[in-house]
């Protein structure tokens, strides 16, 4: 090929007329290089779908630990979480009068114990039912519930309860846990992502089947929605840390719900925009 670029650019100077047996010596060129040409397109065919083999040798075996992974926590520790623990609190309650707490001066740590038991039951319940996810063939498993009173009992937990304004909400079919852990992500992310003085995120109905997170952070765009909603990636002016995974699970739980989900950037802050129309009931209004 290098003969051929030589008397070719020989021909394009006019040092030498284009003839027959230049022509000729041409196509030998090509003739001749075309035999390493398709070997080596072959052999590059052949190491990307070796590639590709070992990529997916890689993510069976990570998805057989993380199957085993879900096993134990959907099987393993909810005996401890929602059997011994809860039985153990309420004996000990059971041997301890009024008098005795105070006289202890246990009230204190017994509130703490059944509010800790309470939010780590409710953790649980939202990683056991997100580990289902990676079973093959999974349903999503729903229920019909009224939305804003899930977001609330969810929240209710949180130090930044106050921060939330929920409003009329309607029934929904979801899976409570999920749905309100991906609405939990949009919520941290906007107070997160926030530079107000005051800092809130309101939750409301924008349309019929239109669900709206709004906060009054730093705005962000369809674009930027979409770029950030992809796993482990962050945000370049972002001075906060973070896994960049937040975003991603969100929108994956959202979508397994068959629920659209977008963003707009307003003046002070970002709409994001949840399109439930697959989750709502005809027969239930607001």
């Amino acid at each position: 090929m290098f003969s051929f670029f030589i008397v070719q650019s020989l021909v394009v100077f006019k040092i030498i007329k284009m003839g027959y047996f230049v022509a000729l010596f041409g196509y030998a060129c090509i003739l001749a290089f075309t035999p390493p040409f398709v070997s080596f397109v072959r052999e590059f065919a052949l190491s990307i779908d070796n590639n590709e083999k070992i990529l997916i040798d890689q993510v069976i075996e990570k998805n057989t630990y993380l199957e085993h992974a879900a096993k134990i926590i959907r099987h393993d520790m909810h005996s401890g979480i929602n059997t011994y623990i809860p039985r153990g609190i309420r004996s000990l309650e059971r041997r301890l009068d009024e008098k005795t707490i105070k006289n202890l001066k246990i009230e204190a740590p017994l509130k703490l114990l059944k509010e800790g038991l309470a939010h780590t039951q409710q953790v649980y319940s939202g990683v056991y039912e997100f580990t289902n996810l990676v079973k093959n063939e999974t349903v999503l498993n729903t229920e019909l519930i009224c939305i804003e009173d899930a977001l609330k009992r969810f929240l209710k937990r949180t130090s930044y309860k106050d921060q939330v304004i929920i409003e009329a909400l309607p029934y929904m079919k979801v899976n409570e846990a999920l749905f309100c852990t991906a609405i939990d992500n949009l919520i941290r992310n906007g107070l997160k992502y926030n530079d107000s003085p005051t800092k809130k995120i309101i939750i409301k109905m924008i349309s019929q089947a239109h669900l709206a997170v709004i906060d009054n952070g730093r705005g962000m765009s369809s674009i930027e929605f979409k770029k950030l909603s992809k796993p482990y990636v962050r945000s370049e002016k972002s001075k906060e840390e973070g896994t960049g995974l937040g975003l991603s699970i969100c929108v994956a739980i959202l979508k397994e719900h068959n629920f659209e989900i977008n963003a707009e950037k307003l003046e002070n802050g970002t709409m994001i925009i949840i399109d439930i129309l697959n989750g709502l009931d005809s027969n239930v209004s607001v």
